[in-house]
């Protein structure tokens, strides 16, 4: 072979090997690039919405906490109005129990009254066993008033909790809304 085909031949691999580097290069150089740039837009995608997922915990917090505060104060001013009540039953009773002692006849409630108060006070799903009729006596009316204090404290107390509840739903955020944050 000739000198200058060789010559021109090393020439155009030389040539041909420097424009694979500077492509090869270019490349790597290029691919670097996409690759930090998608790495940034998914750190601040990460970023974002951990931004959201931490703002939603901060509501659901300062929800939680208002309820709180409300159920609070109605416990509160429910605890109060009790123990007024009951107060007002232990001194009603203690006059009857004086009036008995005195000889003076008490007022009495007759079993029907105290079947149909119980019958009223059981649940409808029939949780609690009635009371047997020939279990079911006269009653004071300083016991019945007792035992309709003790219900009705019960119901106030399950009516709070109801009201916390819807009290919370309605705070609550929406499914959209915490779909959306996530």
């Amino acid at each position: 072979m000739p000198d200058a085909l060789i010559r021109w031949m090393a020439g155009a691999l030389a040539v041909l090997a420097l424009l694979a580097g500077i492509w090869w290069h270019g490349h790597s150089r290029g691919a670097a690039s996409v690759q930090a740039e998608w790495d940034a837009a998914r750190s601040a995608a990460d970023r974002a919405e951990l931004v959201a997922r931490n703002a939603a915990i901060a509501e659901a917090l300062q929800i939680e906490r208002r309820t709180a505060a409300a159920q609070q104060a109605r416990a509160v001013a429910r605890e109060e109005k009790q123990n007024v009540i009951t107060r007002e039953v232990v001194r009603y009773v203690e006059r009857e129990n004086a009036v008995r002692t005195a000889g003076g006849d008490v007022p009495m409630l007759d079993a029907d009254w105290v079947r149909i108060h119980d019958a009223a006070a059981r649940p409808a799903d029939g949780a609690a066993e009635p009371i047997p009729d020939e279990a079911a006596g006269p009653a004071t009316a300083g016991a019945a008033l007792d035992a309709v204090t003790g219900n009705y404290a019960q119901c106030y107390i399950w009516r709070d909790q109801v009201i916390g509840w819807q009290e919370w739903w309605k705070m609550a955020p929406s499914f959209d809304d915490w779909a959306r944050a996530r």
